[in-house]
């Protein structure tokens, strides 16, 4: 990834709703560049834009991170965690790893505790072998120390990063970055 791109995809990732004139004037640079410089980014980068709201003054209370485990998925039970995952609203992220004895996790917002249990019994009955042991950790929206940021952790990774995965260590281009940060 390239100087100029890294600079807007931050611009973009601390704040999606700035236009193309507002990103081209804090890089001081042309409206067409970061228009270009967004379309490609968006083809390879950014894969939507959203919001983050204030769970708890939309009635979303708790927070649940689902930790399953399944020693040997078949492939037709992945197709069906898949299609509950997809199909599941509520759900905001998932995947297949390994840690804590656990092999899979779902993060989910929930209003209650008893709309959660809801979702873990339709987890276990559309996908039958999904979570031969389920362990939770549920956080109320009210108890959060920090909300998604996802502009600030990403930054911080792009900055350390080369577009070829070497760490960066042009301290020239680091102090120009800085700057820029600060500027805007």
């Amino acid at each position: 990834m390239k100087r100029r791109e890294k600079e807007i995809l931050i611009h973009l990732l601390k704040n999606s709703k700035l236009s193309d004139r507002e990103v081209a004037k804090k890089l001081k640079t042309s409206q067409s560049t970061v228009t270009r410089t967004r379309h490609k980014l968006e083809k390879s980068f950014i894969n939507s834009y959203t919001i983050v709201p204030n769970l708890s003054n939309l009635g979303i209370n708790l927070i649940a991170f689902t930790f399953a485990s399944c020693p040997t998925p078949t492939s037709d039970l992945m197709r069906k965690i898949r299609k509950f995952i997809e199909d599941e609203p509520n759900v905001v992220f998932a995947g297949h790893g390994e840690g804590i004895g656990k092999t899979g996790f779902i993060v989910s917002f929930h209003n209650n505790f008893s709309d959660y249990t809801d979702f873990v019994r339709r987890a276990r009955l559309n996908c039958a072998g999904f979570g031969e042991t389920v362990e939770s950790f549920i956080v109320s929206t009210d108890k959060l120390l920090k909300t998604l940021d996802m502009g600030n952790a990403i930054e911080a990774l792009i900055k350390e990063k080369l577009g070829n995965g070497e760490t960066n260590n042009n301290r020239k281009y680091s102090n120009y970055y800085k700057r820029k940060v600060v500027d805007s």
